[in-house]
C-alpha cells in the first residue's frame, strides 16, 4: 500500500518538487530575457530617429531647429547676433514714437541713461547688455563719450553701416572672434548728409546660457528688450581696434 501511495503522488511526490522548479525558473528566465532584448531593440529604433527638427513657438510660428552641443553656436548665430548688438549700440536717436491708449503716436525724446557720468541712449544701454557684465560698464561709458549732446535734443543721430562681418574664427571653446568694418554715420545741423567715422574692430564673443523671461505678461517693454538681447546664448568680452596688416 505503502509503495502504491507514492506512485500517485506523481508530480506533487517531493523528489518532483526540484526538477519542476528548475523547469519553471527556466521558463520565467527566458521570458524575462525576451522582455529585456524587446526592451533593447525598442531602445535602438528610437534611438535611430531622426530628431524631430520642427518647433512651433509661442507665438504660434514654426521653425526649424537642428541640436548643437551646449558650448556650439553656428556662425550665422554669431555673425547676426554680432551686427545686431554693434547696430543697436551705435545707431542713435532719440526722437521715438510712441502710441497712447487711444492708438495715436506722439513723439517722445530719450532723456538717456547716466554711464559712469556720461550720458548713453537708452537704446545703447539696452545694448549694453550683451555684453559680459565686467565689460559693460566701461564700454558703456566710453559710448556715451562719443554720443554727441545733440542726439538728446533730436538734433543728431547717427547710423552704423556695416561694410564687412567677417566668418566667426574659433579660439577655445565656446569662443570666437570676429572683424568688423563699418562706418559710423553721425548726421547733425552742420554735416547734414552726415560724417562718416571709420569703425573698424575685432570682437570676441563666447557662449553662455540663454536668458528667458520668466514673467513675459508682466515684463516692461525695457526688461523684455534686455531679456532679448540675452536670449541669443552669446555675449560679447572684448573689443578691440582692427590694425591694418
Amino acid at each position: 500500500m505503502t509503495l502504491l501511495h507514492q506512485k500517485r503522488q506523481g508530480l506533487l511526490a517531493p523528489d518532483n518538487l526540484l526538477p519542476l522548479f528548475v523547469v519553471v525558473s527556466l521558463v520565467l528566465g527566458v521570458l524575462n530575457l525576451l522582455m529585456i532584448l524587446g526592451l533593447v531593440f525598442s531602445t535602438a529604433r528610437m534611438a535611430n530617429r531622426p530628431v524631430p527638427r520642427l518647433v512651433q513657438l509661442v507665438d504660434g510660428r514654426s521653425v526649424l531647429t537642428e541640436p548643437i552641443a551646449n558650448m556650439e553656436r553656428s556662425p550665422e548665430a554669431i555673425r547676426l547676433f554680432t551686427k545686431n548688438t554693434l547696430t543697436m549700440m551705435f545707431t542713435w536717436n532719440a526722437v521715438s514714437q510712441v502710441q497712447d491708449a487711444a492708438g495715436v503716436s506722439h513723439s517722445t525724446m530719450d532723456a538717456g541713461v547716466d554711464a559712469g557720468g556720461e550720458l548713453a541712449t537708452t537704446k545703447s544701454w539696452q545694448a549694453s547688455f550683451a555684453l559680459s557684465e565686467d565689460f559693460r560698464g566701461p564700454f558703456l561709458q566710453a559710448v556715451g563719450q562719443m554720443t554727441p549732446d545733440d542726439v538728446f535734443q533730436g538734433k543728431a543721430q547717427s547710423v552704423l553701416n556695416v561694410t564687412t562681418l567677417s566668418e566667426p574664427l574659433a579660439i577655445g571653446d565656446g569662443e570666437w572672434v570676429l572683424e568688423v568694418v563699418a562706418s559710423l554715420i553721425i548726421f547733425d545741423q552742420s554735416t547734414p548728409r552726415g560724417r562718416a567715422i571709420p569703425f573698424n574692430k575685432k570682437i570676441y564673443v563666447r557662449a553662455i546660457e540663454p536668458s528667458f523671461d520668466p514673467l513675459v505678461e508682466d515684463a516692461t517693454p525695457i526688461q523684455r528688450a534686455v531679456y532679448q538681447v540675452r536670449a541669443a546664448g552669446l555675449e560679447i568680452t572684448e573689443i578691440h581696434e582692427l590694425l591694418e596688416e
